[in-house]
């Protein structure tokens, strides 16, 4: 996800392993569902897009990827909307190609990296 990583980067995460675990960072775009990054264990970081529906958070969708070096495989799917929910330690090919061809893209073009570089600081 070179969006994500790019984000990190612009705020000194040259590395999964440099940003600290139990963190989360939430990006706004006006027009677009919240992003949220949160590194869940010292290898997995949670990326998800969401909106709030009677009071309900939705995943639009959240995606847990196991990193190793340079690999980021989705280990779990969830898309609240239409009751999507996969898990599978060894990774699920689908939601990875999801998230490497279009929702990475899309994240670029919605201003995601933008706004994220323009915050003062990324994780709470």
């Amino acid at each position: 996800m070179k969006s994500i990583k790019e984000i990190l980067s612009s705020h000194g995460y040259d590395s999964i392993e440099a940003v600290p675990t139990d963190t989360y960072a939430e990006i706004s775009v006006e027009g677009y569902e919240d992003l949220t990054i949160e590194k869940i264990t010292p290898n997995r970081l949670s990326v998800s897009q969401s909106y709030t529906q009677r009071g309900d958070i939705m995943r639009d969708p959240e995606i847990v990827f196991k990193i190793t070096g340079d690999k980021w495989i989705a280990v779990m799917y969830q898309q609240d909307d239409i009751g999507k929910f996969q898990q599978d330690d060894s990774g699920i090919k689908s939601a990875t190609t999801f998230a490497h061809n279009l929702w990475d893209s899309n994240l670029q073009s919605q201003g995601f990296v933008e706004a994220a570089k323009n915050k003062e600081s990324l994780f709470n």
